[in-house]
């Protein structure tokens, strides 16, 4: 016996005929007459009747019609949960981030998501890229939004966009600075004056390896630190330059001169989660959202 038995003997008593189970079913009455023998033959019952050009069922057809009204009632309660979680998944997820880009780039992003997907609750972790990989692979967090950097065999790279990577320092006077007037390029900068970023960032690999002669400079940067924003507070204070991405800036250099690099230099952001794992609609549509902020 198979489901697609039930659906044709529970059709065939919902409408009374055979045409009437085939329009219900999207079937020619052939296939539809067809099917029904099949079924009878799988159940090994006689359920329905010929009489006067009429179909007539069986009392052994009326007692499993009881039971398949039963089990269609609730295939139509999980098609109309399927709809209802289509409109609106129901889901929590955890999300890791670097420092920098949950401050400048989540909150609006989580806003937006929250907005269609009011049924979804968000967990956010920040941590840097290392940890980040570290957690997912532990499946302590669902996705991590970062910058491109070499993964985990075990983790999916999807990739976002590309962030403008800009420069910042002290603004001019007491007035906040006025926008991104003009450009500077990296070979005019004096290394000295830099605040790096330390280890192995993927940002702070990214500004090396655009940065004409600096491997070559026996200056190493003035300070470094391993924190986005500390480079920028520092920067601030006139102690130097920082380097940072666009979203960093956006997020806490709006008293800064922040000018973009030139030529243009961007840095790949990317989301990682774990290969093996099905993705949520929930998962997808937070993705989306990512995609679409970019």
């Amino acid at each position: 016996m198979r489901l697609r038995h039930l659906e044709i003997f529970h059709s065939v008593m919902r409408t009374g005929s055979v045409s009437g189970a085939a329009e219900l079913l999207n079937l020619t009455q052939s296939a539809a007459s067809k099917a029904l023998a099949q079924a009878e033959h799988a159940f090994g019952l006689v359920l329905f009747k010929r009489a006067g050009g009429r179909l007539v069922h069986t009392r052994e057809a009326e007692q499993l019609f009881v039971q398949t009204t039963e089990l269609f009632s609730q295939v139509e309660n999980v098609e109309r949960l399927t709809r209802k979680l289509k409109r609106n998944p129901q889901d929590h997820l955890r999300i890791g981030c670097l420092p920098s880009l949950s401050l400048g780039l989540l909150p609006g992003i989580v806003g937006e998501f929250r907005a269609r997907y009011p049924g979804v609750s968000l967990e956010v972790v920040t941590g840097n890229g290392d940890e980040l990989v570290e957690n997912l692979v532990r499946r302590e967090i669902d996705i991590s939004i970062g910058f491109d950097m070499p993964a985990h065999p075990a983790l999916e790279k999807l990739p976002l966009g590309d962030i403008p990577i800009v420069h910042l320092a002290r603004a001019a006077g007491t007035a906040p600075a006025a926008g991104t007037a003009g450009g500077i390029r990296l070979a005019e900068l004096e290394p000295a004056q830099w605040i790096g970023i330390g280890g192995s960032d993927p940002l702070a690999q990214c500004i090396r390896d655009a940065w004409p002669g600096l491997e070559e400079s026996p200056t190493n940067p003035m300070l470094e630190t391993r924190s986005y924003y500390v480079a920028a507070a520092f920067a601030r204070e006139g102690t130097g330059f920082a380097i940072v991405d666009k979203f960093t800036a956006q997020a806490i250099a709006s008293d800064m001169d922040v000018r973009p690099i030139e030529p243009a230099l961007s840095i790949p952001a990317v989301a990682f989660h774990i290969a093996s794992d099905v993705r949520s609609l929930a998962f997808n549509a937070f993705v989306d959202c990512l995609k679409t902020r970019f």
